[in-house]
């Protein structure tokens, strides 16, 4: 039922810098050549995700050369290399998911498999099941429960590391085991006793902190468990409800001051890191904040031989930014950052190794992909390693320039505006995101610029609802599918039709999940707006979609973000309106798609089929929701491509 994964121990050609002429859609249409390096914590090697043309591998490489070495290869679409991890100096801990079906809901099961850097005994990390008859039919479901994911690295005890597993036999709901690296076996370190959803560990990797449920599965309200060592018994410390209270998300528990260090949007309206006293039960600190009404969008940890510890966060204006109250990293980062800004590059460390000698820079900009650097604090020397897009190096992008308006209603909106070069009055394609609480960056894009490449401006809006400028800016967009939320995307495009800067006939709307539904939405909503409509992985269908977020146990989501009381769902849901197009759509969607189900598509592909609107579907057989494998990236985009030039052209 479940294929093995293929293992290879082979040697890689160097990239090295390519240069092309012209810039040919190969040059955009790939995964990034290399993901996720981070260094060994003795800093002699770097692991990371190489993607191939149709392979991707996990590499290891000595650090400061570009000989990768192949632990683990993964040929075609099924599968994915989700993350890496260093166990110790010699052991990796590597993730990958595959397609998982069960009574209708699309999932994906994650594989984890320790791996030895020198290829010789690699194995899957997973906890034996008891023997069932293939006719049980809960066996699929064990097996998908049965998972194991990563909780901690045990930084003081390289052969072993925590993971988290269940099965039917503890209500699904995950415990804690402690797993020997070097041969895989299992011993159960914590039983889950109070329906606990998420595990806390402390610096030195002890589990006084957990995150619980109760048993009515309409309720979504959050218990936080708390006790003093792992021989005691838990205790209730708080309890928050999602959207209605205050967020209150655990980072790390500190044992000497007996206080919890937590993202929260408490008094600030805006996410900031905060320090909440475990005795009293009271927030007593703000440990940082971010500039202005921006949020901080994740903490920063580091990792030693005995603990792992916050010394800083990250917040986003138009790229990440990292804050370090560890002085030695923010000083290092800075001369980094301002010797690459010379080169018009934004760069931040990426990782380090436990002494801080050796450092991994991630730079790019809106015009340049991102490109790894190695710097050796001991040397002095900081050097090119590899870019995500070697073929697009030293070729001349579109920049990428944030601007803000007014909305209709007088809210402040951001966007980007990607102009081509050379040319005027450009078709634009308005590019909106997905999520839709999620946001557009400043960064090199790969859609972006493939579409400023073909000659079109492109526009990017964080519309009402995007997140990082605050809980204000993020709310504002709820309940507001199809209303507010898209008239942000009209009203940013009619802003940019005002400047002269572009052709104010000739325009398309393209987007990815959200991004897609609002794409069909104008079809609908403002039929004679745009000449043409492309949707991937896009909703159509809210009363469908609502569904399957209710199978997942999303109510408190769909009350409180999408649906209330007052909703009229097919008012706002394409599938109902295909009469109203007037426009071609392209649709594309992937089969194992487990945010957003491919019968979307293939339902508004018939609606507008049986309307005699003028339509093309492409579905792919194991495409994800995001289409993150080479084939699946490289075909989605040509389509999207063709399509526009069709259109706009």
């Amino acid at each position: 039922m479940f294929s093995k994964i293929i293992f290879a121990f082979t040697l890689l050609v160097p990239i090295g810098s390519l240069m092309a002429k012209g810039l040919p859609l190969e040059h955009f249409n790939h995964m990034p050549l290399i993901e996720q390096p981070s260094i060994s914590p003795d800093s002699e090697n770097i692991a990371a995700i190489y993607n191939g043309k149709d392979i991707t591998q996990v590499v290891v490489t000595p650090f400061g050369s570009q000989d990768l070495k192949a632990l683990v290869s993964l040929g075609g679409e099924k599968y994915r290399i989700e993350s890496i991890y260093w166990a110790n100096n010699k052991r990796l801990i590597i993730n990958v998911s595959q397609p998982f079906e069960n009574k209708g809901l699309r999932l994906r099961t994650n594989h984890m498999y320790s791996a030895d850097i020198d290829g010789k005994n690699v194995f899957e990390i997973r906890r034996s099941m008891r023997a069932k008859r293939s006719s049980d039919a809960s066996n699929d479901w064990d097996f998908y429960s049965n998972s194991p994911y990563l909780l901690n690295l045990l930084p003081s005890d390289p052969d072993h590391i925590l993971v988290t597993t269940s099965e039917s036999r503890d209500g699904n709901y995950a415990s804690v085991y402690k797993v020997n690296i070097n041969d895989g076996d299992f011993v159960k370190h914590t039983a889950n006793t109070n329906r606990i959803t998420s595990w806390i560990t402390d610096r030195n990797g002890e589990i006084l902190l957990a995150i619980g449920e109760n048993d009515n599965y309409r309720d979504e309200t959050q218990y936080v468990y708390f006790r003093k060592d792992e021989e005691a018994d838990w205790e209730l410390i708080k309890k928050y409800v999602p959207f209605e209270s205050e967020t209150f998300d655990p980072v790390i528990y500190e044992k000497p001051t007996n206080t919890l260090l937590l993202l929260s949007d408490h008094k600030l309206n805006k996410t900031a890191l905060w320090r909440f006293d475990i005795k009293s039960n009271e927030f007593t600190e703000l440990v940082a904040e971010a500039p202005g009404n921006f949020d901080i969008s994740s903490v920063i940890y580091q990792r030693s031989a005995t603990e792992t510890n916050v010394i800083g966060y990250h917040y986003v204006d138009n790229f990440v930014r990292r804050v370090y109250w560890d002085e030695e990293k923010q000083n290092v980062g800075q001369q980094l950052a301002d010797l690459l800004k010379k080169s018009g590059l934004d760069s931040n460390i990426l990782d380090y190794s436990f002494d801080g000698t050796r450092y991994i820079i991630s730079a790019t900009s809106d015009v340049s992909p991102t490109k790894f650097y190695l710097f050796d604090s001991k040397k002095k020397s900081l050097s090119l390693w590899f870019s995500q897009y070697p073929y697009l190096e030293g070729k001349s992008l579109a920049n990428v320039i944030p601007f803000s308006f007014n909305a209709r209603d007088g809210m402040e909106i951001h966007g980007y505006i990607t102009l081509p070069n050379g040319v005027e009055n450009p078709p634009v394609v308005l590019f909106p995101h997905g999520g839709p609480y999620a946001r557009d960056y400043q960064y090199f894009d790969p859609f972006v610029q493939m579409m400023a490449n073909d000659g079109y401006a492109v526009l990017q809006v964080n519309y009402r609802g995007s997140t990082g400028y605050g809980k204000k800016y993020t709310t504002s967009g709820y309940h507001q599918w199809g209303k507010a939320m898209q008239t942000d995307l009209l009203d940013a495009y009619e802003w940019l039709k005002a400047t002269d800067l572009v052709d104010k006939n000739k325009a398309c709307i393209a987007g990815a999940s959200y991004g897609g539904y609002a794409a069909l939405v104008a079809g609908f909503q403002t039929p004679e707006l745009f000449d043409c409509i492309v949707s991937i992985a896009g909703v159509s269908d809210l009363k469908d979609q609502m569904t399957m977020w209710r199978r997942f146990g999303a109510f408190d989501y769909i009350e409180n973000a999408v649906s209330n009381k007052d909703t009229d769902l097919e008012a706002i849901s394409p599938y109902y309106h295909a009469e109203k197009f007037t426009k071609p759509v392209l649709l594309i969607h992937g089969k194992k798609d487990t945010r957003v189900s491919y019968r979307q598509s293939s339902a508004m592909y018939d609606q507008l089929k049986s309307a005699g609107k003028d339509v093309a579907y492409e579905e792919f057989e194991y495409g994800t929701h995001f289409l993150n494998d080479a084939t699946n990236r490289a075909n989605a985009m040509k389509l999207m491509k063709d399509f526009l030039n069709q259109h706009l052209k």
